[in-house]
């Protein structure tokens, strides 16, 4: 069956689960890989590999023959300071216009586009955010998000293409690796440091719901709109960490710091992660801390959280696995693969 589905980042975490859940319906899709990433995620994939890379445009054109969908996730995906601030432009903003231009001339019926919620940043006053909220980028990595989106969402299509951008928070889920290090092994070893009270809502987005919101995004939403997907509702920190504590059998003991001490020890992570290059100083898939005074932002107020009623209402989204469904299904993955005990 020729392929209808285009999937750029197929190779990545989300979108290989996009992959795996398209192909699991039945449907055939074509997965856009650059050559030399590490495509083990597909390993078991049924989908047509082609290699190519988006900033060459005579790459993307083979890659969208006959196709109807876009699902366009290939970024830089997270703020790296391994990277040129230049690589960012180029892969994030330059690479989403090829996708765009090279769907438009090839007759593609819709582009999907997976942003960030990096592309708005911090809730300036603590309430949840929208797709009305006021763009506030923190890094390089939110603001190239951000002007690809602009650049989605202000698409004309002389042919009538649909554009469509989903803004996923920090996701987990089976083959996400960073969150194993930073959170799951950590609470893992019993104690897991809370900054203030641990009552600070954030996002804490299963891979499988935010794959069906993006698949909803693409069937159902309209041509130049945003929407955030998430779960079913927002987190407290400490529940988070109990959740995961409760699933991986242990007492999990948590300190409250207070937010000066935090402050503190996360400059000195910053002072000390530039003398030391390695883990723990270092997290190598980012070149950061994994303890800083943005840390300490965030998970001390409620700040970096969204609202999903756009996507309730226009989408009919309503996630399908639960926290707990969620943190059982990626403990096991972890397990399995010998990345925990």
């Amino acid at each position: 069956m020729r392929p209808k589905v285009l999937v750029t980042g197929a190779a990545g975490f989300i979108g290989s689960h996009l992959v795996d859940a398209l192909t699991a319906d039945g449907i055939a899709v074509r997965s856009f890989i650059k050559l030399g990433d590490d495509v083990s995620n597909l390993s078991e994939s049924e989908s047509e590999v082609l290699n190519g890379d988006l900033r060459d445009i005579e790459s993307l054109k083979p890659a969208m023959e006959g196709i109807e969908t876009v699902y366009h996730l290939a970024a830089i995906s997270r703020y790296d300071l391994n990277v040129p601030e230049d690589e960012y432009r180029t892969v994030n903003v330059e690479g989403t216009r090829n996708v765009l231009n090279c769907a438009e001339e090839t007759g593609v019926k819709c582009v999907l586009f997976t942003a960030t919620i990096e592309a708005v940043g911090l809730s300036e006053k603590g309430d949840p955010l929208t797709e009305k909220s006021p763009p506030c980028p923190r890094n390089i990595y939110g603001v190239t998000k951000q002007a690809a989106e602009d650049l989605v969402t202000s698409y004309r299509s002389p042919g009538g293409m649909k554009t469509v951008v989903v803004r996923p928070p920090m996701t987990y889920g089976p083959r996400e690796l960073i969150l194993c290090s930073r959170l799951f092994k950590v609470i893992q070893r019993g104690i897991y440091p809370l900054v203030g009270s641990g009552e600070a809502l954030t996002e804490f987005c299963y891979v499988k719901n935010q794959v069906q919101g993006i698949r909803l995004a693409a069937e159902k939403g309209r041509s130049g709109e945003v929407y955030f997907i998430s779960d079913e509702k927002s987190y407290m920190i400490k529940d988070v960490v109990r959740s995961i504590a409760k699933e991986l059998g242990v007492k999990v003991i948590t300190p409250h710091l207070p937010i000066p001490l935090a402050l503190v020890i996360g400059f000195t992570f910053e002072i000390l992660s530039k003398i030391f290059r390695f883990y723990p100083f270092v997290i190598p898939q980012t070149g950061r801390p994994p303890f800083s005074r943005k840390t300490v932002k965030w998970t001390s107020e409620s700040k970096l959280y969204c609202d999903i009623s756009k996507a309730r209402g226009e989408l009919s989204y309503v996630p399908k696995f639960s926290m707990e469904e969620g943190i059982r299904e990626t403990v096991a993955w972890y397990r399995s693969q010998g990345h925990m005990k």
